[in-house]
């Protein structure tokens, strides 16, 4: 796949920037490429574009919902006819494409299998019900970073390869504050089969033994390919979904592109990859009532027992409107996360919280290295322009030390934010590495809170119309754990 057309062009390195180092060992274009990626980690984040590949369908294998007695009126259930569609497709030569035409589908959850592309035609809809037995039997999914056994997400694949969910046309989650976003809590004030699936985990309760039924409060994800190799969502429009939108877990060769996202229920993060490797978003419109993107690597015990990392991942040409924050890591990130490269976006929004957001806390405790930002137009957040918080949630009440190590933001340009950084470590564990790079800040109405640490540079940096050499100081680091 070629870079993306909003890409910048590769920078020329010529031998004689590299005087002084011994070139006779190797071939001058090895040695040249070798210290170009060491000075520029947007080599490594061009050679993970290079290698991700979306799968390809044959058009000839084309199957429809009404070859199998579906009927697109919005009322009929068409949860079998997109059963055998699938199955079908999956099992002509080579794969094929079950095509959504004609109106509007009713279904229960739709499980995708290899070589399988679940392509959703221009004027047409596919709009999940409403019944919540309709996605049992229980399936192996995650709710916020914890496995268990229980409700289908909408579109499902486990295991497979090859899958696609693509076409111009519209997924409706057809959630509502009456079904899917309802809130139940529980006695303690916590939500309560949330909180009992969370104290399972941390109990070492096998999964197979964590299984909630129809009756569950927790609500599942719209499209969650689950340790799957290559994968493409392309191009529809999501509404209406009970909780996170795109969440691949223990996936490897993603690509989601040109997806339009617009849900504000709650938890209604845009895209979740978690414990993925070599993951690519781009030029994708989020419009949420959570975090637009957020990447994540398990919860907690779940996390470390999982132990598999999210890496590799690029965000590119991507709009950010309402949300809790434009790009983030966290909070979900036990088993950490490297190799992050974020470019040429543009987030503006009052209801937009924060443009780079960092979750962290003492019970997660996940390392959280290597991330990249470079030309990012931030036209309006609500808060700082860039958060990394070690106090969210349970804050220092934790035996599992966060680590941050590497940050470098460059060519961001900020309109109008509440402050430019809000950086809070722990005195045991320093946040480390920050670099601002040719910035400009048009209007930061407070001053930086920045506690714990070590090694922030700017470049540079202007800020309120004037040079700035670091943060503005003076505002009081807030001692309280946060949310949100």
């Amino acid at each position: 796949m070629s870079d993306s057309p909003r890409s910048p062009a590769r920078r020329d390195v010529s031998l004689a920037a590299l005087a002084g180092v011994a070139l006779s060992a190797l071939p001058a274009s090895v040695t040249a490429r070798s210290r170009q990626a060491a000075d520029d980690p947007w080599e490594h984040a061009r050679a993970i574009r290079a290698r991700i590949r979306p799968p390809v369908f044959p058009r000839a294998n084309r199957f429809t919902p009404q070859q199998f007695g579906g009927v697109a009126d919005g009322v009929t259930d068409n949860t079998a006819a997109f059963r055998q569609a699938v199955a079908a497709a999956s099992a002509a030569r080579g794969g094929g494409r079950v095509v959504v035409e004609g109106g509007v589908f009713l279904t229960g959850p739709i499980h995708l299998l290899s070589n399988v592309e679940l392509h959703v035609d221009r004027e047409s809809t596919i709009r999940f019900t409403q019944d919540r037995n309709a996605y049992f039997p229980p399936v192996l999914t995650r709710y916020e970073g914890t496995e268990f056994m229980g409700v289908s997400p909408f579109i499902y694949a486990y295991g497979q390869e090859n899958v696609a969910v693509t076409g111009h046309g519209i997924l409706d989650g057809n959630a509502t504050r009456e079904n899917w976003w309802a809130h139940k809590r529980g006695a303690d004030g916590e939500e309560g089969d949330p909180a009992r699936l969370r104290r399972f985990a941390e109990e070492g309760r096998p999964v197979d033994q964590r299984v909630f039924g129809p009756e569950t409060t927790i609500r599942p994800q719209f499209i969650q390919p689950y340790r799957c190799r290559n994968v493409l969502i392309q191009d529809v429009t999501i509404l209406r979904s009970p909780m996170w939108e795109i969440h691949p877990v223990e996936c490897e060769n993603v690509t989601v592109r040109r997806v339009t996202i617009s849900t504000h229920g709650p938890n209604n993060d845009g895209c979740d990859p978690e414990a993925c490797t070599d993951v690519l978003i781009e030029d994708c419109v989020f419009d949420t009532g959570d975090d637009c993107i957020a990447i994540k690597s398990g919860r907690n015990a779940d996390g470390r027992r999982l132990s598999k990392p999210c890496q590799n991942i690029i965000v590119s040409g991507c709009t950010m409107m309402d949300g809790h924050g434009g790009v983030t890591l966290g909070s979900e990130i036990s088993a950490g996360v490297r190799n992050v490269f974020v470019e040429n976006c543009r987030m503006d929004s009052p209801q937009l919280a924060t443009a780079i957001r960092f979750k962290n806390n003492a019970a997660r405790g996940g390392r959280l290295e290597n991330i990249h930002v470079r030309d990012i137009t931030v036209g309006q957040v609500a808060k700082a322009a860039v958060t990394i918080d070690y106090n969210y949630a349970e804050g220092a009440n934790g035996a599992f030390k966060p680590e941050f190590e590497t940050l470098t933001i460059q060519r961001m340009v900020v309109g109008r934010c509440e402050r430019v950084l809000d950086l809070q470590g722990f005195e045991a564990a320093p946040i480390r590495s920050i670099a601002l790079i040719d910035c400009d800040i048009v209007r930061a109405a407070e001053p930086d809170i920045v506690s714990h640490v070590q090694g922030l540079t700017y470049t540079n940096v202007r800020r309120n119309g004037r040079p700035a050499t670091g943060p503005e100081p003076g505002a009081v680091v807030r001692p309280a754990s946060r949310h949100g």
